[in-house]
């Protein structure tokens, strides 16, 4: 009942467009984040994704990350973030607390809420912050899904991953 319960909500969310999110976002407005956790997120890409993150000469591969929540804010600090490290990648999601990055499966629905879960159960947040972020997991998960629906009726990816 409860799994019944939780999956109405996410779908009233994102379809009454919660937060009208559309994770399209403007190079200039990308965060400037520490070194630290951007060294931190680079490794994520790589080991996940297996995309280089190496330097190219002198400078990395651009991996633009924006605060969903609040995109005008450019200062890190916590809250929900994005990043995308190429045009077909539909990007990730990741939450900032106090000095640590949770990454979010985007693999399904189901995986990005168990792991949003397992991090309301290690983190206190208000109940408008859980629901703020939930709205926006779940405006992502619409967007994901429909970005990988353009990819793969364009013929740039043969099954949805």
């Amino acid at each position: 009942m409860h799994r019944l319960i939780g999956c109405l909500l996410f779908f009233l969310l994102t379809s009454c467009g919660v937060l009208a999110q559309n994770f399209q976002f403007a190079g200039k407005d990308a965060v400037k984040v520490p070194e630290v956790p951007l060294k931190q997120i680079r490794h994520y890409v790589e080991t996940h994704d297996k995309v280089s993150q190496q330097p190219i000469g002198k400078d990395y591969p651009y991996l633009p990350v924006f605060n969903v929540l609040k995109p005008q804010q450019k200062q890190f600090g916590d809250g929900l973030y994005y990043f995308s490290w190429g045009s077909h990648d539909p990007g990730r999601l990741f939450l900032h607390q106090q000095g640590t990055l949770t990454f979010l499966a985007n693999g399904s629905v189901k995986s990005i809420l168990a792991d949003y879960t397992a991090y309301l159960n290690r983190h206190r947040l208000a109940d408008t912050t859980q629901l703020a972020y939930l709205s926006a997991i779940a405006a992502f998960m619409k967007f994901r899904y429909e970005a990988e629906r353009i990819l793969v009726e364009g013929g740039e990816l043969i099954e949805p991953r």
